[in-house]
């Protein structure tokens, strides 16, 4: 190999954080690109399964951690559906239907007798 080639490994060794010592003197570039590749290969399977089980469990924590301000964030975007709620709650009691005379409680005789 000649010096190009070698610093063409080394660069590659630096772009996917690989040891220098991986590169064999003794074999040609391509076979030498040809291990890296497989090492950088590798090492990005078993990167990625390591990595999807750690975001897991930073998710799983944040939830625990997190719910309420979770629920509110859907909330506020509008992507909580959820059939246990069931329909709003309608309040019988209106204060301005109260006021406007429309109720007939004990408290509305009281005040038209005093408006009155």
């Amino acid at each position: 190999m000649n010096n190009l080639e070698l610093a063409t490994l080394k660069r590659y060794c630096d772009k996917y954080g690989l040891d220098y010592y991986e590169i064999d003197n003794s074999l040609t570039f391509w076979e030498n690109k040809k291990h890296l590749r497989a090492l950088v290969r590798m090492l990005s399977r078993s990167l990625d399964a390591f990595e999807l089980a750690r975001y897991k469990a930073l998710q799983e924590q944040y939830m625990d951690e997190h719910f309420l301000s979770y629920y509110v964030m859907c909330q506020m975007a509008g992507e909580t559906a959820s059939a246990e709620v069931g329909e709003p709650y309608q309040h019988r009691f209106s204060l301005e239907a109260y006021i406007n005379g429309k109720s007939m409680g004990r408290n509305h005789k009281i005040i038209q007798k005093a408006t009155a």
